[in-house]
């Protein structure tokens, strides 16, 4: 039963909007999108005498011809600094991506009138002439926010979307969506966007979503990622190798858990240090480091490969032919791109599921049925959109509702937060907020903690660190970064709470790894569910634990890195189990 209040969006969210026949499109799209291999394109380049530039320059900076210098640009283009909107221009690279293996360019896209919209037709013509395609990719949504993507994307779509060489899936034009744009908006208003996209755009639409999350892979069609360097940064050549290895297997299984497009990405390098301070650099190890995550990513078998970049000359990530590379990176390219693209996808064994039955999902959805529960804004964890699917419709409150309608323990017995680390603090008056969630603790109520960041209320609306989250019940303490090297770690029950996840695993070896255990409050009611340790057995904190709140309430917490790991669906299963023995369902 859901909690029920003004401002609330329970009727867009309900899981029971995603028909059986929906599902079945969503399959078809799949089994259609074949093998591809694309490249993040970059059309903001101007020069004086260019048809783009026209008297001036454009995004390149200081130009030095003859000491083949940029200021902008890491490395020297084989054609030096060019004009993005030459046919010419255009022409030479859609020749030098085919002889390369890339079928599509994915082309940055900032906006209607902009400097990168007026080369989308060019381009779109260059590549039809070339038997390629494109797409644009959305880089930043215009205000206001809420979903205003939608109507920004449709007429995109009524723009290019009909054009012979725009990529299309089963004959649904295909749309990429930049991290930053999906942050402007959050996955709950995005599902918005694409359910709005798909029912004004005749056939709908393929929206492809940066973010490899659960809750990403029920939204969008797709899942990918622009910019690996980060995750690269500092390993060497086995280091590479074990972070693809194991980090692409998971993106792909993410997906075709879900049901939806797979992509990888690939990167040649990275250097930024010449427009930002200090910056980032990735080094390539002559080619190695290419060639070591494709091996990987043919190895994971997505639906497609994703080259970044093409053309991304500030950042170093091109495989455009270089004054420093010459053609290296193009002709790598050919090569597995010939390998990747002959032979078909395999069957996934991933696909088989949680292994929870019909049965126990349908107890513990009745058993869910009985609470009176909602969602804190901002929801976009797993834990979230693991309820939707299990059947739950689960009511998202407001801001203004948590402050204006007195939250109760009677009209609401269970608040979940499942966003990242920013709340707003103030809707009347400074801090109101946390007094209305303090005085829902107070009167008895439970926050359930299932956050897709490290820590929740650590940042207010302005980007200060506040850090409410002690006041809130939730005392967690800041261990590391990333695991110290050479540690074994693993996470093990301390008593048998949770009967469908292992009594001791390892862990996790990939992704966001910063370790924010919770910690009990001498003489308050605390029950460890899972907890983490080292080799020697030293206890190192709880990543699953319920505990009673100073001043009254209780509050539940998992660890956010858990909750993109391979036990995270039988893991939210028990979590959500034990919560209803708690609090009665």
């Amino acid at each position: 039963m859901a909690y029920s209040g003004k401002g609330l969006v329970a009727a867009l969210l309900s899981v029971t909007a995603v028909a059986a026949g929906a599902r079945a499109m969503e399959r078809s799209r799949v089994e259609s999108a074949g093998r591809r291999v694309m490249a993040f394109y970059y059309p903001w380049y101007g020069v004086p005498d260019g048809p783009g530039g026209a008297g001036r320059v454009v995004h390149w900076g200081r130009i030095d011809a003859a000491a083949k210098d940029i200021a902008a640009s890491t490395h020297y283009p084989q054609l030096g600094a060019y004009d993005s909107h030459d046919p010419k221009v255009i022409e030479r690279h859609c020749r030098w991506a085919k002889e390369g293996g890339i079928d599509t360019f994915i082309v940055s896209w900032w906006g209607h009138g902009h400097y990168t919209d007026r080369a989308m037709t060019a381009i779109l013509d260059g590549c039809e002439r070339s038997s390629m395609s494109a797409c644009i990719y959305y880089e930043t949504v215009p205000a206001p926010r809420t979903p205003a993507a939608a109507a920004d994307i449709l007429r995109v779509l009524g723009r290019y979307g009909g054009h012979p060489a725009h990529l299309k899936v089963k004959g649904r034009p295909v749309v990429f969506v930049y991290g930053r744009a999906l942050q402007e908006m959050g996955l709950t208003e995005w599902r918005k966007a694409v359910g709005i996209i798909n029912e004004r755009y005749e056939g709908g639409a393929v929206v492809i979503g940066d973010q490899f999350s659960y809750g990403a892979a029920r939204v969008f069609d797709g899942v990918h990622t622009y910019n690996t360097a980060g995750m690269l940064r500092g390993k060497d050549r086995a280091g590479v190798r074990e972070w693809a290895a194991a980090t692409y297997s998971s993106w792909v299984d993410l997906a075709d858990r879900a049901g939806k497009i797979s992509t990888l990405t690939v990167i040649p390098g990275y250097d930024d240090t010449k427009i930002r301070k200090p910056g980032l650099a990735v080094d390539r190890y002559e080619g190695a480091s290419y060639r070591i995550q494709w091996e990987e990513a043919i190895r994971a078998d997505p639906h497609w490969v994703l080259i970044t970049s093409f053309n991304e000359w500030h950042e170093g990530s091109e495989v455009e032919p270089s004054a420093e590379y010459g053609r290296k990176y193009l002709e790598l390219t050919a090569g597995f791109a010939r390998e990747f693209k002959a032979s078909e996808r395999k069957a996934r064994k991933s696909l088989a599921g949680s292994g929870l039955s019909a049965a126990e999902k349908a107890r513990l959805r009745a058993k869910l049925g009985r609470i009176r529960m909602a969602a804190l804004p901002d929801a976009d964890s797993a834990a979230f959109w693991w309820l939707l699917d299990l059947g739950v419709g689960v009511d998202v409150v407001s801001w203004e509702d948590v402050v204006e309608e007195k939250l109760s323990p009677e009209k609401c017995a269970v608040l979940l937060y499942c966003g990242g680390e920013s709340y707003r603090s103030s809707v009347r008056k400074a801090g109101d907020v946390e007094m209305a969630l303090a005085g829902y603790l107070k009167a008895g109520g439970t926050i359930a903690f299932l956050p897709s960041l490290p820590w929740p209320f650590y940042y207010d609306e302005n980007g200060n660190a506040v850090n409410r989250s002690g006041r809130l019940g939730l005392t967690l303490r800041s261990s590391w970064e990333s695991p110290p090297a050479g540690a074994e770690l693993y996470l093990s029950q301390p008593e048998k709470y949770m009967s469908h996840v292992p009594e001791r695993f390892e862990f996790p070896k990939s992704g966001d790894l910063r370790w924010r255990p919770f910690v009990a409050r001498r003489g308050l009611e605390h029950t460890s569910l899972l907890e983490l340790r080292n080799g020697g057995g030293a206890y190192l904190g709880d990543a699953v634990a319920w505990s009673e709140a100073a001043g009254g309430g209780h509050v539940l917490y998992v660890w956010f890195g858990l909750l993109g790991g391979p036990y995270a669906e039988t893991l939210l299963y028990d979590v959500f189990d034990f919560l209803c023995a708690r609090v009665g369902g």
